[in-house]
């Protein structure tokens, strides 16, 4: 196994070295974008319907243009578009970049193994994206958005809670361990519906309904945003998303640190994983 790993590596290097493309992943300016697209369109036209496997299909229509066209590696490409995706959608400039790759890059990313074997990508970008696959609903962007940093600091709050309630934890001590704790203030004349509002609002809770992090004493889901519908529920952190949705954004600080002023103007912060 070990050996098939290296082997792939040194097949990826290997085949940069020799062609002349840069170990970088494409810079994002409109010039660049526009030249790719162009040359995408090129090769869609001469590809035949149906020809060759999905992978291959990858290859021809968007590997093969940015690596021999303009001289960037499509792995490093890949690998930057999915950990600034959130960034990149969000800038009206490399929007247009985010439209063309998605659908090479969800195919890559659903055909992992079969990549990686063919020497697009690196054993790097086949573990990103073997992560990136269990955290279901494309709900990841969320990661390399940053707002991992902040529901890390709601899971806080819940694990203080669960303590306290042996080993569940109910949104009315919820909330009341939110005022305990100062993370929001009491309304005039008692809690009111505004607390829970307030928490939900102040840590985004919207944002992952359909992630299946909050689960029921059943093991039913419980969207982020519904969870102070009934104050006497139970519910409990699944910590399977949890423990992806930690890798992920670990992978995101390593390969961020490693091309350091290339992450988009709209996508500075850095995603944290950490929880006490």
């Amino acid at each position: 196994m070990l050996y098939r790993m290296l082997a792939a590596v040194v097949l990826v290097l290997f085949a940069s070295a020799c062609s002349g493309v840069k170990d970088e992943p494409l810079p994002l300016s409109r010039e660049n974008i526009e030249k790719y697209a162009a040359a995408v369109g090129k090769s869609s036209r001469k590809l035949e319907p149906n020809a060759g496997s999905v992978v291959e299909r990858v290859d021809t229509l968007y590997r093969a243009p940015l690596e021999k066209h303009l001289g960037y590696s499509f792995d490093r490409t890949l690998r930057h578009y999915f950990v600034h995706r959130a960034g990149i959608a969000g800038d009206p400039e490399s929007r247009a970049f985010a439209d063309l790759i998605t659908p090479g890059a969800q195919a890559v990313l659903m055909n992992a193994d079969e990549a990686l074997k063919a020497g697009m990508i690196s054993v790097r970008t086949r573990d990103l994206l073997s992560v990136l696959s269990k955290f279901r609903c494309d709900h990841a962007r969320l990661l390399s958005d940053g707002e991992w940093e902040r529901m890390s600091a709601f899971l806080n709050l819940v694990a203080d809670c669960s303590k306290l309630d042996g080993g569940a934890c109910e949104a009315g001590t919820l909330v009341a361990l939110a005022l305990r704790q100062g993370i929001t203030a009491q309304e005039e004349g008692g809690l009111g519906p505004g607390v829970p509002d307030t928490l939900s609002r102040k840590f985004n809770l919207s944002r992952w309904d359909g992630t299946g992090l909050f689960i029921g004493p059943d093991g039913e889901e419980i969207d982020a945003s519904r969870l102070f519908d009934d104050p006497e529920r139970p519910f409990t952190v699944n910590e399977r998303v949890v423990y992806f949705a930690d890798q992920y954004a670990k992978m995101v600080r390593e390969e961020r640190a490693l091309s350091p002023g290339r992450t988009p103007p709209k996508d500075q912060r850095v995603a944290s994983g950490n929880r006490s």
